[in-house]
C-alpha cells in the first residue's frame, strides 16, 4: 500500500482491508471535507480510532461512508495506549454495511409513506382527479388506522461487541521437572569432573574420549565447584540464539510501542515465534519471548554480563521496555520448532564444556543419536558466537548460529564451529512433555 493517496480512487473499506492483510503498524490519517479521523493499528489489528467527537467503532463507521479526501499512513508514528475497538476489520465492515442498507431502506420506506394520497388533501384531490381507481381509496379513517401502526424498519444500532479474553496466555499443566536433586547434608569437598544421575546397573562399557568422566578423583578446595552431569540450563549462562523466520514487522521503538498491548495482539492471533528485543545504546543487550500458538512458553535475557530465563527474563523485557528502550521484532516460526528452541533454555547437561579440541564432533553427534536424545549440541566460542544443533529424538533436525541464523540441515554448522580450538561444547537434554505456557499475568 501507498504510504498516501486519494480517497475515492481507494475507499476506507478497502485501506482497512490492505492494513489487515499487510499485518501493518502504525497510524492511517484521513481527512474529508474538513473532517479528520486517525486509525491505528498493530500487526494488522485495528484498536483505536479517533475522528471529531467520536472515537472507537463509531469514528470508524462515519469514515467509512467517506467518498473523497486524502489519506496517509505513518509507519513509525507513536501508537497510543487507548484501546476502544474490540471487534475485527470483518465485524466492522459488516456492521457499516448493514447500517447503510438499514439507512437506505428507511429513506425509501419515508419517501414512500409522503407519496401516499391522504383524503381530504387538496393536492391528493387534484392528483386523483383524472384517475379512475381513486374512488376505490379506502376512507381516510382506515389510512389513519393503517399510519398509526409502527413500520417495521430495521434501525441502525451499534451492537455490543461480545467480551474478549483478557488472559494472555491459557493456563497449561505444570510440567514435571528432570533436574536430578541435589544432595542433602554437608556439601563434598570438590566435586568429580562429571557425574551421571542415578540409574539402574548396566553392563559395563569402554569409556569413549567425549564421554564424562566417573572415576576422577576429587581435589582441593572444591568450594565453587558445580557438578556437571545434571546441571541446569542457567549454570551454562549461553544465550540461544534465535534463527530466522518471516519477520511480521523489524525495528518498533519501544517508545512507539504499548508492549502489553503487542503480547495481547499476538496472543489473540495464536503467534507462534518470538519477539526479539534488542537494546539501543547497547547491542549487546538481547531479550527473546518465545510464542507457541499464542501461548508464551519461555523467555530470555541478558544484561550487563548477566543472563535470566523464564519467568525472571520476561520481568526485566517487560521493566526495559516500559521504560523505552529496545528494538522490537517480531518473527514468525513454526510452532514445533519453536518447541525445540524453547526446551534449550531449560534442559539439563550431559556434556559441560567440553573442548572442541579433543572432540571428534561426528561420533560426538553419532553417539547423542543413539540415546535417543531431544535438546541440543551448542558450541561457544571466545567471539560469543553460539552455534546451534536442534536435536529431536535422537535425530539432528537443522543446525545455525548466532552469526549464520539461517536453518540448514544436519549438524554442519555447528561442526563448522569446532574447527575453532578454542570453542567448547555442551550437550543438553530436554525435559520430556510440552512446554508450560508462562502466565503473564503473574509478571509485575
Amino acid at each position: 500500500m501507498q504510504n498516501q493517496g486519494s480517497l475515492g480512487p481507494t475507499t476506507v473499506a478497502e485501506l482497512l482491508q490492505t492494513m489487515q492483510q499487510e499485518r501493518a503498524t502504525g497510524t492511517l490519517s484521513l481527512a474529508s471535507n474538513g473532517s479528520q479521523c486517525s486509525l491505528h493499528f498493530l500487526f494488522g489489528h485495528l484498536f483505536h480510532a479517533v475522528g471529531g467527537t467520536a472515537e472507537g467503532e463509531p469514528a470508524v463507521i462515519d469514515a467509512l461512508s467517506w467518498r473523497d479526501g486524502e489519506y496517509s499512513f505513518n509507519p513509525r508514528a507513536k501508537l497510543p495506549p487507548e484501546e476502544t475497538i474490540n471487534s475485527s476489520t470483518e465485524d466492522l465492515l459488516a456492521l457499516w454495511r448493514n447500517g447503510s442498507t438499514a439507512a437506505a431502506a428507511e429513506v425509501t420506506v419515508t419517501v414512500a409513506a409522503q407519496a401516499t394520497p391522504v383524503a381530504g388533501g387538496a393536492n391528493s384531490v387534484a392528483a386523483a382527479a383524472d384517475d379512475d381507481d381513486w374512488l376505490s381509496t379506502p376512507a381516510s379513517g382506515e389510512i389513519a388506522a393503517e399510519l398509526e401502526e409502527p413500520l417495521d424498519i430495521p434501525a441502525f444500532q451499534t451492537p455490543t461487541p461480545p467480551a474478549r479474553e483478557r488472559a494472555f496466555v491459557a493456563p497449561r499443566p505444570a510440567v514435571a521437572s528432570t533436574s536430578t536433586p541435589r544432595p542433602t547434608g554437608p556439601a563434598p569437598t570438590n566435586w568429580p569432573t562429571s557425574q551421571r544421575p542415578a540409574a539402574p546397573p548396566a553392563p559395563e562399557r569402554t569409556r569413549s574420549a567425549a564421554s564424562p568422566r566417573s572415576d576422577a578423583p576429587p581435589s582441593e578446595g572444591g568450594g565453587g565447584a558445580k557438578p556437571v552431569a545434571g546441571a541446569t540450563r542457567t549454570q551454562l549462562s549461553l544465550l540461544i540464539p534465535m534463527p530466522t523466520g518471516s519477520s511480521l514487522h523489524s525495528g518498533l521503538k519501544a517508545s512507539f510501542l504499548n508492549f502489553p498491548m503487542l503480547l495481547r495482539t499476538l496472543t489473540q492471533d495464536g503467534f507462534s515465534g518470538y519477539v526479539s528485543i534488542a537494546g539501543e545504546k547497547d547491542s549487546r543487550n538481547v531479550g527473546h519471548i518465545l510464542f507457541r500458538e499464542g501461548s508464551i512458553v519461555q523467555a530470555q535475557q541478558r544484561s550487563a554480563g548477566s543472563y535470566r530465563r523464564h519467568k525472571a527474563a520476561l520481568q526485566e523485557i517487560v521493566k526495559g521496555v516500559g521504560a523505552g528502550e529496545g528494538l522490537i521484532d517480531a518473527i514468525e516460526l513454526p510452532a514445533d520448532l519453536v518447541e525445540s528452541i524453547g526446551s534449550l533454555v531449560v534442559a539439563n547437561t550431559m556434556f559441560l564444556q567440553l573442548p572442541s579440541r579433543i572432540v571428534d564432533f561426528d561420533a560426538l553427534v553419532e553417539f547423542v543419536e543413539e540415546q535417543p536424545l531431544s535438546g541440543g549440541i551448542l558450541v561457544s566460542s571466545g567471539r560469543e558466537e553460539v552455534s546451534v544443533v536442534l536435536l529431536t529424538d535422537g535425530r539432528a533436525k537443522g543446525s545455525y548460529s548466532s552469526a549464520t541464523p539461517e536453518l540448514t540441515d544436519g549438524p554442519g554448522v555447528a561442526a563448522a564451529a569446532c574447527a575453532d580450538r578454542e570453542s567448547r561444547i555442551d550437550v543438553v537434554a530436554a525435559p520430556p512433555g510440552p512446554l508450560p505456557a508462562i502466565e503473564v499475568a503473574e509478571i509485575a
